[in-house]
C-alpha cells in the first residue's frame, strides 16, 4: 500500500495552530488585554496633564533663582512646538492600546491588528522623543547651566549632559519593552489563527 508523502514543515506548523486554535482563550490575549486597559488608562491621565501643561504652564515649577527660572521658562518656550507634537503622539498611542485593549477582552478577530498598530505607533514615538530629548533637550539644559555658572563651560554642564544622555537611552530601551513583547506575544502562528477563528 502506497504511503501518504510526508508532511512539510510548513503543513506540520499549520496544523499545529489549527489544533492550539481549537483551544481556549491564549493566556497572553487576557493578560495582555488587561494589561493594554490599564496602560491606557495611565496613559490618558499622562496625556490630559500634558495638555494642561501646554495650555496653563507647569504648576510644579519649582521656586528659586529668578535667573534660573526666567531660563526654564524660555526652554519652555522654545520647545512648545516639540512638547505639543509629543502631546499628539501620545494621545494617538493612548487611544490605541485602549482599543486594543478592549478589543483584546471582547476576544475580537481585529484586536490582533490594534494590538500591532498600538505597538509599532508606541516604538515610534518613544523613537522620535528619544531623538528630540538628545538634540533639543539636552544641549538646551547644557545652555541653561552654563548660563547659572557665569558662562563658564566647565565640567559640570559637560557631565550633566552625559548622565542625562545615559538616562535618556536606558529609559528608552525599558520603554520599549512592553510594546516589543506585545509584538512577540500576540503574532505567534497558533495566537495568530485564534485571532482568525474569532469574531470581527
Amino acid at each position: 500500500m502506497e504511503q501518504p508523502p510526508p508532511l512539510s514543515s510548513e503543513e506540520i506548523s499549520a496544523l499545529a495552530a489549527q489544533q492550539y486554535a481549537q483551544l481556549g482563550e491564549p493566556q497572553p490575549v487576557k493578560v495582555l488585554g488587561i494589561l493594554h486597559v490599564i496602560f491606557g488608562g495611565i496613559g490618558a491621565l499622562g496625556a490630559l496633564y500634558a495638555v494642561y501643561v501646554l495650555l496653563a504652564g507647569n504648576p510644579f515649577m519649582p521656586e528659586g533663582d529668578a535667573r534660573m527660572m526666567e531660563i526654564q521658562k524660555q526652554i519652555e518656550q522654545d520647545t512648545m512646538i516639540y512638547s505639543a507634537t509629543g502631546t499628539v503622539l501620545s494621545v494617538i498611542v493612548t487611544a490605541l492600546i485602549l482599543t486594543a485593549g478592549i478589543q483584546l477582552i471582547q476576544k475580537r478577530k481585529t484586536a490582533l491588528k490594534w494590538s500591532n498598530y498600538y505597538a509599532y505607533a508606541s516604538i515610534g514615538t518613544k523613537v522620535i522623543n528619544l531623538v528630540f530629548s538628545m538634540m533639543i533637550i539636552v544641549p538646551m539644559t547644557q545652555k541653561m547651566m552654563q548660563e547659572i555658572s557665569g558662562g563658564a563651560a566647565g565640567s559640570i554642564p559637560g557631565a550633566m549632559g552625559g548622565i542625562m544622555y545615559a538616562s535618556m537611552f536606558g529609559g528608552f530601551l525599558i520603554s520599549i519593552i512592553y510594546p516589543v513583547l506585545t509584538l512577540a506575544l500576540l503574532n505567534r502562528p497558533h495566537i495568530k489563527q485564534w485571532f482568525a477563528n474569532q469574531a470581527s
